[in-house]
């Protein structure tokens, strides 16, 4: 299940003027593309997509730090093609179609979802989170999700973690049907605990020491890649503050490994489409 929040991405389906002929998007949009238009040209309302359309992807957030960066693009690229043709894919169709081209977040869905993100399958509808603040830390080293599902030792190490993460998915239930944020966090907090056992990341010990001193609710990491975030209550903005202040001087050093510092809150994930 993925931590959603405010931060946005849009792929624009575009004809384009004579003489143009620039594409603005990534390989795994750009296979995105080609699916969409064997699966949607011809079965809307609109016909078919030009041969000479192309997509424009706009998504200011680094590839390859577990930001569903991927997802954005792959998401926005289906929903773009399916308004232009008048298809109106379900959340359930469209998580479908992403995983298709890799193993996917679920943040098309409403609320949260635990969802079975290899096969494209959802498993349970969640509630929204509780409003919280969010300061996330996000390395300058990458990790992309399909080299993280090929490893066999970490795909081991997650089946062996399975007892762990259940405790911890039931924890973060529990807290969002309470609308419990502490809980929640709680939750979030176990099952970044366990998969800093699977796969140690060298910021956490800067991690821990920071929630500790500014009051955190809890941690937050992603799975398949290298940013991780700290949890904080609507009220508590001096500890929010004080963990970006925190953060920005554990990497400072121009020696030290790079990373930026980002807020923003969680929120409920969704997608709009629309043919303009």
């Amino acid at each position: 299940m993925s931590l959603v929040v405010a931060w946005k991405s849009s792929v624009e389906l575009c004809v384009p003027d004579e003489n143009e002929t620039f594409i603005r998007a990534g390989e795994k949009a750009l296979r995105a593309f080609e699916t969409a238009r064997r699966i949607f040209s011809g079965n809307g309302e609109s016909g078919t997509i030009p041969d000479d359309g192309f997509i424009n992807v706009i998504n200011t957030l680094p590839p390859a730090r577990g930001l569903a960066t991927s997802t954005m693009d792959i998401a926005g690229t289906f929903a773009a093609a399916a308004a232009y043709t008048g298809n109106s894919p379900s959340d359930e169709e469209l998580f479908s179609l992403c995983a298709g081209i890799e193993p996917s977040d679920g943040i098309m869905f409403e609320g949260l979802a635990l969802v079975d993100h290899i096969n494209g399958k959802l498993i349970e509808r969640l509630p929204p989170p509780p409003d919280m603040q969010v300061v996330a830390l996000i390395p300058s080293r990458t990790l992309d999700t399909a080299d993280y599902r090929r490893n066999p030792s970490t795909t081991g190490a997650i089946r062996a973690g399975a007892r762990e993460h259940e405790f911890a998915y039931e924890t973060l239930k529990r807290g969002l049907k309470k609308g419990d944020a502490a809980l929640a966090a709680r939750g979030a907090t176990l099952s970044a605990e366990a998969q800093h056992r699977i796969m140690p990341r060298g910021e956490w010990d800067i991690l821990t020491e920071t929630a500790r001193a500014s009051g955190a609710l809890g941690i937050a990491v992603a799975h398949s890649g290298t940013a991780s975030g700290l949890l904080y209550a609507p009220s508590n903005k001096f500890g929010a503050d004080l963990a970006e202040k925190m953060l920005r001087n554990a990497y400072s050093d121009p020696l030290s490994p790079k990373a930026a510092v980002r807020r923003t809150v969680v929120s409920g994930g969704g997608f709009f489409s629309e043919k303009i």
